[in-house]
C-alpha cells in the first residue's frame, strides 16, 4: 500500500508571533517497496515531512495515511503508538536517538517499549547489531563513547531491531567513511530488494540517490517541486540546479562536453554508454 500525502500543512509555534509554515500543502503518492529520495535545500521541508511519517509530528492541515494507519490534526499520539513500530526513523544526528548507558540497552528499548521481555529484547540486540557492521564487544560500551559513525550503526541498529515496513533516513551516511557508507546503502538495499521493504531516503548526495533510488521528491520552500522516476529525474539537470543541488559527476560532465559541442543523448546516464557515445563521435570526426 503506497504513502498517501494530502494536501499536508504544518506551521511551527502557531498563533505566535514566531509561527513558520514550514510544509504548504503537500501531495504526494510514495510507493510502496520501493526506494524514493526525497531532496531538496537546507530549510525546503524535508526533515519536517518525514517526522510526519511515523507521528513524531502531527499535520496542522491535511492528512497522511501510511501503514494502515490515518494521520490528521489534533490526533493523539497514544493512538498510533504502533505506527513507530512500521515505521523507523532513523535522524540526521544519531545522538538524539541514544541516551542509555550501554548498546544493549539502547537497541533493545524499542523491543521492551512495545511489551517484548527484556531477555528476548536483549537477544534480539545482539542478533541485530552485527547487520550494522558491530559485533557483541560494542553491546555492553556506552554510546557516548562512540566515533560518530559507530553511533550513527548503533541508531539504525536500534531502528531495524523492531523490523519496520517501511525505514526513514535522513542522511543516513553522514559521519561514515566511503566504505563504510557504501556498506550501509547495501544493507539498505537489501532490506528493500530481499524484505520489500520502503525506503525514505533524504539525502544531498546525488552520486547514492542516482545509484540507489527508484523515485525522486524534490522540495522547495515548504512545496513539492519535482517529482518523477529516477531516470526521468537525471535527464533534467536543470531540476537540480534550480533548487542549489549539485548533480552527480557523471551528469557534470555530460554538461561539459554538451557544452564543447559533443551530441550526449539526455537517456546516457552511466559511464561505459558515454564513453562508447564519445567514441563514435570521435571516429565519425576522423
Amino acid at each position: 500500500m503506497s504513502i498517501e500525502i494530502n494536501h499536508l500543512e504544518h506551521t511551527y509555534n502557531a498563533g505566535t508571533p514566531f509561527a513558520h509554515q514550514a510544509l504548504k500543502g503537500i501531495d504526494l503518492s510514495i510507493p510502496e517497496g520501493k526506494v524514493t529520495a526525497i531532496i531538496g535545500q537546507t530549510g525546503s521541508g524535508k526533515s519536517t515531512l518525514v517526522q510526519h511519517l511515523n507521528g513524531l509530528l502531527i499535520p496542522s492541515a491535511g492528512t497522511l495515511d501510511i501503514c494502515g494507519f490515518h494521520i490528521q490534526p489534533l490526533l493523539k499520539i497514544k493512538d498510533i503508538k504502533q505506527l513507530r513500530k512500521e515505521v523507523g526513523l532513523v535522524f540526521q544526528f544519531p545522538e538524539y536517538q541514544l541516551f542509555e548507558e550501554t548498546i544493549e540497552k539502547d537497541i533493545a528499548f524499542g523491543p521492551k517499549n512495545f511489551g517484548i521481555e527484556e531477555e528476548k529484547a536483549n537477544e534480539l540486540a545482539r542478533k541485530i547489531l552485527p547487520m550494522v557492521g558491530l559485533d557483541e564487544s560494542y553491546l555492553q560500551r556506552s554510546p557516548f563513547e562512540l566515533s560518530g559513525g559507530q553511533k550513527r550503526r548503533v541508531a539504525i541498529a536500534g531502528i531495524l531491531v523492531l523490523d519496520p515496513q517501511v525505514l526513514v533516513l535522513d542522511e543516513p551516511t553522514a559521519g561514515l567513511d566511503p566504505q563504510g557508507a557504501k556498506e550501509m546503502m547495501t544493507l539498505f538495499m537489501d532490506l528493500n530488494k530481499k524484505q520489500g521493504k520502503t525506503i525514505l531516503l533524504v539525502s544531498h548526495d546525488m552520486e547514492h540517490v542516482m545509484r540507489y533510488c527508484d523515485h525522486v521528491i524534490v522540495l522547495n520552500d515548504g512545496k513539492v517541486l519535482q517529482e518523477s522516476d529516477v531516470h526521468t529525474f537525471f535527464e533534467h539537470p536543470e531540476w537540480m540546479i534550480e533548487v542549489g543541488i549539485n548533480p552527480p559527476a557523471i551528469i557534470r560532465l555530460k554538461m561539459m562536453l554538451q557544452n564543447k559541442g559533443f551530441q550526449i543523448p539526455d537517456s546516457i546516464l552511466d559511464m561505459p554508454s558515454l564513453v562508447e557515445c564519445i567514441k563514435r563521435q570521435v571516429n565519425d570526426h576522423e
